[in-house]
């Protein structure tokens, strides 16, 4: 037998962000202390609204199930007393486990002799167990901030540490049934009953619900769309709507809408307006001041030109609907004339004018000001820019001196609601002071990505601005001290270093991060000599192979082949050292890939065994190798056959590598598990000869190097160690 069962927390009003996050960690807390009470369960949903965090189980056994648990005891010398009678220790134990000590037995461990007994577990009612589970989920719940509230019999204990309860608002009432009966769930000293409560406004009495498989219609009843899916459904639908009377569409924006989906329990979304004259300011400015305090949609025609319109949604019905929009246009065109302020004022100086003001803006403490930020972006974008793309070296330059001198602007260093718009804002100063649609564009983009879902610079010259402004930022906090740790990082530099790798491997730009760490630090490096550049230089190689490894995981790449790809000895042209494989995030995701495709053939696994055999002799040897074989000595036919194979692949893969095309090199290596087999079938690798061993030593090595100017393949795993 089973019943559904409901669990609701009435709060005072929740940040709309909130929401969502707790409604996931209460349908995971259930489900997890569900199994641990032994309660078999059906489909487990959430409703959520600004005013009550839900979960409702479908299924829920009435009973759990028996358990027959095997309890282990005391070692049988300390149980049993010369005679063989049960000692104190055992007569505890049994007690412990509420049996006979009759019913112990003897087992034999690796430790030796103990006792065990097997304990029944008789299945208790649901809801017997269930009140404390429920009352743990709701205790357990975490948010971005919490309050702890007082209500007035606490005031003898205001002033002790624990007085009050703890959660994101005060809670007001508790719903818990299994089928149609109330579990005596406890917490925030407040016991759960039938009961729930309506809309604030339209139904702002109590609601009964007689069964758990009614709350949703129960709640409809009293104005309250429970269902967060379902209320957002209903918000896209009737904005929809009214865009299209209004002669367009709605700016989409889905982060909008689930904000708005968590402010309101019964949505009525209606169309507002302001004077068309507002429109000469830059669209993301009008889309900012409608959407950041006031939660407004835009509106857009289909040629993507703004309309005069904006959506809201209300939080109840159309009663008055009249007044609310006039209201809300009152508030909105305040919001417009601020912003018309600060762009007036602020086009009254060029960003030229401004670089030198720059000096009076500190970067990072001890780092200097924006104004020599700026110069190092000269300098990095110029250097980058040859590497990258020429043509733009121009347009990076110009850009770099004037992309932080809307940081001074009225806009954005009021640090007011426009502020997410640095950079932006930016490109219209310097178009409105005649600058190039280039260094326009540039100082636009040079912020993206802002975040994993962002969009990367679709320009040349805005990916390289974005790229040195990220790598100095990153460069910047090492050298101050500024290292993220943990999840703990206040500067955003992870997020920086994402930004590089997602621009690098997304618009698949080769590149070497160990030379931009190198370039971006020496001007640091230069004005403080006393640095530690070795400890900064080796904490910031680590940090960038563990930013290269994270964008492999988050493109679906298997463990083995990102370690494969990333552990590989590069060789660049011109380089006269390997270098690590993860140094060029494009190239390392390439290969990672490429080595994925060539899984599935049948030489393949044989091959990375062999390579693995060899690794470990390799890694084994103590003596020095010559760089080459003497391939004099080696005179055995298996020994000339994989000379003659390697010579062979070498010629092959060659220029294969300087072009990256790493599916034809694949294929010539593979050739090569035939003559490395037979040649461990037909020498004995370690000789007793010295010369003959460190010869046939040295044409291993020289297998390994080539296999690892792509690929280390000691580290992906075969059918074996997977099974193991």
């Amino acid at each position: 037998m089973s019943k559904d069962l409901l669990f609701e927390i009435g709060v005072e009003e929740l940040p709309s962000t909130y929401v969502a996050p707790a409604l996931d960690q209460m349908e995971r807390e259930a489900a997890q202390g569900l199994a641990a009470l032994r309660l078999p369960h059906g489909a487990i949903r959430s409703y959520g609204t600004p005013r009550r965090l839900t979960i409702a189980i479908e299924a829920v056994a009435e009973r759990q199930s028996d358990l027959d648990e095997e309890a282990m005891g005391p070692a049988t010398r300390v149980a049993f007393d010369a005679e063989g009678k049960p000692t104190r220790a055992l007569i505890g134990f049994c007690a412990g486990k509420g049996v006979d000590p009759a019913a112990v037995r003897r087992v034999q461990t690796p430790k030796g002799e103990y006792v065990a007994v097997t304990v029944h577990h008789e299945g208790q009612p649901a809801s017997s167990v269930l009140p404390a589970m429920l009352a743990d989920v709701a205790r357990r719940l975490t948010f971005p901030k919490r309050m702890r509230w007082l209500e007035l019999d606490d005031a003898k204990a205001a002033g002790k540490a624990n007085a009050g309860d703890f959660f994101a608002r005060p809670v007001r009432w508790l719903l818990a049934l299994l089928g149609d009966k109330e579990l005596e769930v406890k917490a925030f000293r407040l016991t759960a009953s039938h009961e729930s409560f309506g809309h604030r406004f339209l139904a702002p009495s109590r609601v009964k619900v007689k069964r758990a498989s009614d709350y949703a219609a129960t709640l409809e009843k009293a104005h309250v769309i429970a269902d967060h899916v379902r209320r957002r459904a209903m918000i896209e639908e009737q904005a929809a709507g009214q865009a299209a009377r209004a002669g367009g569409r709605v700016v989409k924006d889905d982060e909008l809408v689930d904000i708005n989906t968590f402010m309101v329990e019964w949505p009525t979304v209606f169309t507002g307006g302001f004077d068309p004259h507002y429109l000469d300011l830059p669209r993301e400015v009008i889309v900012t001041a409608l959407r950041e305090h006031q939660r407004f949609f835009a509106v857009e025609r289909d040629d993507g030109d703004l309309l005069p319109s904006f959506l809201a949604v209300r939080n109840g019905d159309d009663r008055g609907i009249a007044q609310v929009i006039r209201g809300n246009e009152d508030v909105l065109i305040a919001r417009l004339e601020d912003a018309r302020f600060y762009w007036k004022t602020d086009l009254e100086k060029t960003p030229e004018q401004r670089v030198d003001d720059l000096s009076n803006v500190v970067w990072i403490e001890g780092l200097g000001s924006l104004r020599e930020k700026a110069a190092r972006l000269e300098s990095l974008g110029e250097w980058l820019a040859a590497r990258l793309a020429p043509d733009a070296a121009g347009a990076v330059r110009r850009a770099a001196r004037l992309c932080k001198t809307d940081l001074l602007t009225e806009m954005i260093g009021s640090g007011k609601e426009y502020a997410s718009l640095e950079g932006v804002m930016g490109g219209y100063y310097a178009r409105q002071a005649g600058e190039s649609d280039a260094v326009a564009t540039a100082i636009a983009e040079h912020y993206r990505p802002r975040g994993p879902a962002d969009a990367l610079p679709a320009s040349d010259a805005g990916a390289i601005l974005s790229l040195a402004d990220k790598l100095d930022h990153v460069a910047g906090s090492f050298v101050g001290g500024k290292v993220p740790s943990g999840s703990e990082d206040p500067y955003g530099v992870r997020r920086a270093g994402n930004g590089v790798v997602r621009i690098l491997i997304e618009q698949q730009r080769p590149f070497d991060l160990r030379d931009a760490s190198m370039e971006s630090t020496r001007p640091l490096f230069a004005a403080d000599p006393e640095l530690p550049h070795g400890e900064i230089m080796k904490k910031l190689g680590e940090f960038w192979r563990g930013r290269v490894e994270a964008a492999l995981d988050d493109r679906g790449v298997a463990y083995d082949a990102r370690d494969a790809a990333m552990e590989a000895r590069l060789r660049p042209a011109g380089a006269t050292q390997a270098r690590p494989g993860w140094i060029d995030p494009a190239d390392a995701l390439s290969r990672a890939r490429t080595l994925s495709e060539f899984r599935a053939d049948r030489r393949f696994e044989p091959l990375a065994i062999l390579f693995k055999r060899v690794s470990n002799i390799l890694t084994k040897n103590t003596e020095t190798l010559p760089q080459t074989a003497d391939r004099a000595r080696l005179k055995e036919p298996v020994e000339k056959a994989l000379s003659e194979a390697l010579e062979s692949a070498r010629a092959a893969t060659e220029p294969l590598w300087r072009e990256r095309s790493y599916g034809a090199i694949i294929p010539a290596l593979l050739e090569l598990e035939a003559p490395i087999h037979a040649f461990f079938d037909g020498v004995l690798v370690n000789a007793e000869d010295r010369d003959l061993r460190l010869a046939r030593l040295a044409l291993l090595a020289e297998v390994r190097e080539l296999f690892l100017r792509g690929w280390d393949l000691s580290r992906v795993v075969v059918e074996g160690e997977r099974s193991a």
